[in-house]
């Protein structure tokens, strides 16, 4: 028998359940790439698509491109994935021009990347001196697409770029109050 899909507000109580879930694990652990039930419905909303270049603004020359306002989807799983972990998360999208990169982004809290339009590859430097020390890779190197979600622990930095079509970047910041 199969279920029915999985749409509307379920679908983003899924999303952040799962990425709730993902959180709790591996908080201050490390990076964690997860692939949320729910996605389908959530990520590349028509109503993004089409966002004409007017209601961008520059956060600074050379740079990606802020979206003023976020679609209700995207404060509706940033609100349900603070509820969920105990903790205040603000959401900012981010449209990625192609060709550009974003270089060393430090991590100010714990980060949620979600791409809800395009891809874009992501690099983390984990900075762990016992990895250098094994002689291992001290960085995560992934290309980040719709439909997957990278947690970034605060302290870390990362690096967004490999854009080859404008990449809308859904970023959740998740602010400690108990978690």
């Amino acid at each position: 028998m199969e279920s029915a899909p999985v749409t509307g507000r379920s679908a983003v109580d899924l999303f952040a359940r799962d990425l709730a879930m993902c959180l709790s694990v591996h908080r201050d652990r490390g990076p964690a790439l997860v692939w949320p039930d729910g996605a389908d419905t959530f990520v590349a909303e028509p109503s993004m698509a089409g966002l004409p270049q007017t209601t961008l603004t520059a956060e600074q020359p050379g740079s990606a491109q802020v979206v003023p306002s976020s679609p209700a989807r995207a404060g509706e799983l940033a609100e349900e994935l603070g509820r969920l972990l105990g903790c205040e998360a603000r959401s900012t999208l981010l449209l990625l021009p192609v060709g550009r990169e974003r270089p060393d982004n430090k991590a100010a809290t714990d980060l949620v990347l979600l791409p809800v339009e395009g891809g874009c590859d992501c690099r983390v430097d984990l900075e762990s001196a016992t990895d250098r020390a094994r002689g291992q890779d001290p960085t995560l190197n992934l290309r980040l697409r719709v439909g997957e979600a990278l947690y970034v622990p605060r302290g870390l930095t990362y690096t967004l770029g490999g854009v080859h079509a404008p990449c809308i970047l859904q970023v959740i910041s998740l602010h400690d109050s108990s978690w």
